[in-house]
């Protein structure tokens, strides 16, 4: 019988002096899991320092909605490059605060909605804070396509309609010590009415310690007096409440997926005479003409990802790849969000193999990671194709629908500096999309920026 806190706070000074002994309290109670979360981009490092402490502690890269006007950098590039690491398994907590307005009401909106943007772009849930903010917070998560990573309510009280609404959107709902007050029938009637395939529980550690421990500090090991009232609301056991609280935490946060589990997922396919890598559907741009966000299908290979893949995986999916004339890191999500495991990748074919390795891009991975990492392709990758798209930013942001300001000419910027460590690079552009110019775009690609052209047709995948 394990137990989940999917939400604490293991970083604040209340455990700077016992953490250890907080962490052995879990041990004790069979508390297996616990995730401590980011309410500053700058507490990601020492976060994940205490995940690199303890084997089953994770963490998430984000901003607190009372932290939104004091972040130094709260822009999606920003929250994407914090959420790098293998212990960072959510974005958050973000979200909307209108009890306290810590920060202005417009701050937290715009700063909510890059973190949305943001978990779309590297596949990773969200974590939403919502408090006096319900209808603005089912706004901003249908506005901005949350359903495409998914995600859960922490430390739900909201109102049932709150949680009809997450629940059909694919959000999952997390309860906290709250769930245990005396007072808190409507609350009780939620928790009681969900699906248990669809409920989280948590501490939010130190603060909203349970009944008997209502008043004092809470912590981790106290996440199943939780449970104890779920299973005490339902009318079942303890054990299958932990259990399938458990389950939902790890499918949500995708912690130790089975073999199984990944073994159905296609990280290697062919086409033709290549053999193409599927590292993950997270994603910079959010194309109106991709198909991969309602059916991630090429040639009959569904590309669905419930993970981000390991290099190891990736290596070992792809098997004998002597009878390929090229690999190709492409999939249905951006390759270079992936960027370590890209390169260690096209190192191993490089060491074991002739293949040509080929990268088709959005050119936004200087954006993402706020540098130029170009010149770490020299030797790996010989050829690279990046979707240009259209022929001014206006016709770009509107068919492509970037999570990142000033995308295209970031974009363009990438394309001309390429150009030093890759020998082959072609712009492309998708010819049928209203406005877009296929001649100035050839023209903007061969005569400017001096690479190759290629013209790509609507809705021809693969």
């Amino acid at each position: 019988m394990i137990f989940s806190d999917s939400h604490a706070h293991l970083n604040f000074s209340d455990f700077e002096e016992d953490l250890d002994s907080v962490i052995e309290r879990c041990s004790a109670v069979n508390v297996g899991y616990v995730n401590t979360i980011s309410t500053k981009l700058t507490e990601v490092k020492n976060l994940l320092e205490i995940c690199d402490r303890y084997p089953n502690i994770y963490t998430s890269a984000g901003i607190h909605p009372h932290n939104a006007q004091k972040e130094e950098d709260s822009s999606v590039e920003a929250i994407v490059a914090a959420a790098r690491g293998d212990k960072v398994v959510a974005i958050g907590e973000t979200g909307l605060d209108f009890h306290y307005n810590l920060s202005s009401k417009e701050c937290q909106e715009e700063v909510f909605r890059n973190h949305v943007r943001g978990a779309i772009a590297v596949n990773l849930p969200l974590i939403v804070h919502t408090r006096e903010a319900e209808e603005l917070t089912i706004r901003i998560l249908e506005e901005e396509g949350a359903a495409n990573c998914g995600g859960v309510i922490h430390c739900f009280t909201g109102t049932q309609n709150l949680a009809d609404w997450a629940l059909e959107f694919g959000f999952y709902l997390s309860f906290s010590g709250i769930l245990t007050f005396k007072g808190a029938k409507d609350l009780h009637e939620v928790a009681k009415n969900s699906p248990l395939n669809r409920i989280l529980i948590e501490t939010d550690s130190p603060y909203l310690a349970p009944v008997p421990h209502r008043g004092k500090r809470n912590e981790p090991s106290y996440v199943v007096k939780i449970a104890e009232k779920i299973s005490e609301l339902k009318g079942i056991s303890l054990e299958e409440v932990a259990h399938a609280t458990t389950e939902n935490y790890k499918t949500l946060f995708r912690i130790e997926q089975t073999a199984q589990e990944t073994k159905k997922e296609i990280l290697a396919y062919p086409i033709g005479k290549g053999l193409y890598i599927n590292l993950t559907k997270g994603c910079t741009l959010h194309c109106e003409f991709c198909p991969k966000w309602s059916q991630p299908v090429v040639h009959d290979y569904d590309l669905t990802l419930k993970h981000n893949p390991s290099a190891q995986e990736i290596i070992q999916a792809m098997g004998d790849f002597s009878s390929y004339e090229e690999i190709v890191f492409c999939g249905y999500g951006e390759p270079t969000l992936r960027l370590e495991v890209l390169l260690q990748v096209a190192g191993e074919v490089k060491k074991r193999g002739r293949q040509k390795v080929r990268i088709n891009t959005d050119g936004l991975a200087n954006c993402v990671y706020r540098k130029d990492i170009t010149p770490r392709f020299k030797g790996l990758i010989d050829a690279i194709s990046i979707s240009l798209n259209a022929q001014d930013e206006v016709t770009y942001n509107r068919h492509c629908q970037p999570a990142m300001k000033n995308s295209y000419p970031a974009m363009l910027e990438f394309i001309s500096m390429v150009k030093a460590h890759v020998p082959d690079v072609t712009a492309t552009a998708v010819d049928g999309l209203e406005g877009v110019d296929i001649e100035a775009c050839r023209q903007i690609a061969e005569e400017k920026l001096g690479v190759k052209f290629r013209r790509r047709v609507l809705n021809l995948v693969g």
